[in-house]
């Protein structure tokens, strides 16, 4: 994609890369009732040898200065809350806390988790009642209850890429700020012209009555610990949406989740992933006692921070929790 920056500082006596930083999309995005014109920062790194010499500072406002040049409004970021980069770099740098987010995990596939790691082997009981019990009595729960018998589902491994961007486009847009409406280019390059098979997307779709009302989508990566001889293959869901002005009750709503997060659990399941997580906004309640209700581990994750551009500009005002897509906050797209 265009419109990407990558900065780096070298220690030429060594011929080595010391710092970098990684200017990702600029792109508008709706904030509020406004579009904007925001810079994304991902990857500030430095070499542990090198630290406390201003080198990721430098390289930072390298890149506002980058993102002054293009006209951004705002430039946001995703980073720790207690991390140290936070406190000694970018709130001296005048980025501000936006919104927290939360990291939620489960372990859909056991088998494939112990595989990955055997130890994991010892907490099999815990893993069993923890994950597949509450899937199946919520599945009982949904079987039994009248608004649930028009609904049906979808599972499509690398098909049907714009039958998704279509119903994602018409109902994302209603619940959440942050994301601009995927277009075709965007599309083609994160989800089908994509450089290795653990990108290649898994969609869900939730129907009522044949209209889709609801959808997900998940990848994976593979997480290394040379150290140890681990390997572990983790599930990441991209995305979660549903229209909400489909159910007529907060129970129902609740269940509505709930359903299509087990629908997603059996994506994960056929994809053979052990471990799956999503990073969400801490506004984002209904989702979240869907997530609750099947047993997902619940972690305060990462902030995200955002620096004024320009002097005329005020925070936009949201009343929508704020979606941080994962190539800000995890730097995968």
């Amino acid at each position: 994609m265009s419109n990407q920056m990558k900065l780096a500082k070298r220690d030429k006596d060594k011929n080595k890369i010391i710092g970098a930083v990684y200017a990702n999309l600029i792109e508008k995005i709706p904030f509020g009732k406004k579009k904007f014109l925001i810079g994304q920062i991902n990857d500030v790194s430095c070499h542990p040898d090198y630290t406390k010499m201003g080198i990721a500072t430098n390289l930072m406002n390298k890149a506002i200065e980058y993102m002054k040049k293009k006209g951004c409004d705002f430039s946001i970021l995703s980073t720790g809350y207690n991390n140290f980069a936070r406190c000694k770099i970018y709130k001296k740098l005048g980025y501000i806390d936006l919104e927290k987010e939360y990291l939620f995990i489960q372990f859909p596939n056991i088998f494939r988790l112990i595989r990955d790691f055997i130890g994991f082997a010892f907490f099999l009981p815990i893993f069993f009642i923890t994950s597949y019990i509450p899937r199946f009595l919520n599945r009982l729960r949904i079987k039994f209850h009248p608004f649930f018998k028009d609904l049906s589902y979808e599972i499509n491994y690398n098909q049907n890429h714009y039958k998704y961007l279509k119903s994602f486009n018409q109902i994302f847009p209603k619940y959440y700020d942050g994301f601009p409406k995927y277009n075709k280019n965007k599309f083609t390059w994160a989800r089908i012209k994509v450089p290795a098979k653990r990108q290649k997307p898994t969609y869900i779709l939730i129907k009522r009555r044949n209209k889709i009302i609801g959808g997900a989508l998940i990848t994976h990566q593979n997480i290394y610990a040379f150290k140890y001889g681990i390997k572990l293959r983790i599930g990441l869901i991209h995305e979660i949406f549903l229209d909400k002005h489909q159910f007529k009750h907060k129970q129902e709503l609740r269940l509505g989740y709930i359903y299509l997060i087990d629908k997603i659990l059996k994506a994960a399941t056929k994809r053979f992933l052990g471990i799956l997580i999503y990073k969400s906004s801490f506004k984002d309640f209904d989702l979240h006692r869907g997530f609750k209700a099947i047993n997902f581990l619940k972690i305060q994750d990462d902030v995200l921070m955002i620096k004024k551009l320009k002097n005329n500009l005020k925070l936009p005002i949201l009343e929508k929790p704020i979606f941080v897509p994962p190539y800000v906050s995890l730097g995968f797209p």
